[in-house]
């Protein structure tokens, strides 16, 4: 992304939330260029028109206060996942019953494979599909798988949302500490 489209946001922003966000900041030019360089450091990895939908979805679900960068870099990965990682705790409660009736205990290796992969990784964490299909108590397994889910999904959602250069760059840093 270019400054100059970092510049239409930020004017976007300023007309959405006259009294909350100013843009450019008045009788501050220094300021101003600070703000569209912290802005461009941040949104530089993502394709303009991205961020644009990115920002009017937070702009309508949260029309109280302006996004600040990190939550419009969010947003944008959140946009970027597929459907699959997508997926609610309880969607994937469904998927996992849904796959233990299909294919039951002799043919787990198959109900697994039928699972997407944050799912498949719960049921690991379960226990295994096996663990899964001799679970008796319905309300008690429904409530750890779902605790598992969202542990699982937590711990995904902590690196998810960062864009990939930043990501190695983090990468790079921790292993740089390894080695010392």
């Amino acid at each position: 992304m270019k400054k100059s489209e970092i510049i239409k946001i930020l004017s976007y922003l300023n007309n959405c939330y006259s009294n909350r966000f100013k843009f450019p900041k008045p009788n501050d030019e220094d300021g101003t260029k600070l703000m569209v360089e912290v802005w461009h450091d941040l949104l530089k990895y993502y394709q303009y028109q991205l961020v644009v939908a990115a920002v009017k979805k937070l702009i309508i679900n949260r029309p109280q206060w302006p996004p600040t960068p990190g939550e419009i870099v969010k947003e944008v990965e959140i946009l970027k996942l597929p459907d699959e990682a997508k997926i609610t705790a309880g969607e994937a409660w469904y998927l996992a019953l849904k796959a233990v009736r299909k294919y039951g205990y002799y043919n787990s290796i198959e109900g697994m494979a039928s699972l997407p992969e944050s799912v498949k990784e719960a049921v690991r964490n379960f226990g295994g599909f096996a663990a899964l299909c001799h679970s008796e108590d319905n309300e008690y397994v429904k409530s750890r798988f779902l605790k598992i889910y969202q542990e699982v999904n937590s711990k995904r959602k902590d690196t998810a949302y960062l864009p990939l250069p930043f990501k190695e760059k983090l990468l790079l840093i921790s292993e740089e500490k390894e080695v010392q």
